[in-house]
């Protein structure tokens, strides 16, 4: 009893701390069993996010320029009959 007194512990501080190791532990091997194999993981997502961007680019690009196209610009003959009515 007498070393109880000499060298307190705060049993329950550390058996929360116990507690939240063990968690923090679960949730490393959940995420581990989510994942899996695929330790590139975030690599492969990134890269696929920035192919649909790229091809979002492209597809607006592509959209500017039809209706850059497709504009009516007047001719020169149109030119000439608005000046002249």
């Amino acid at each position: 009893m007498e070393s109880k007194e000499k060298n307190p512990h705060n049993y329950r501080t550390v058996g929360y701390s116990m507690i939240l190791v063990a968690a923090s532990l679960v949730m490393i091997a959940l995420l581990y069993l989510a994942i899996g194999d695929d330790v590139l993981y975030s690599d492969r997502v990134s890269k696929e996010k920035q192919y649909e961007y790229q091809q979002f680019l492209e597809e607006m690009k592509l959209k500017q320029e039809q209706t850059e196209k497709t504009e009516i610009s007047p001719s020169v003959d149109e030119k000439s009959t608005m000046i002249n009515p």
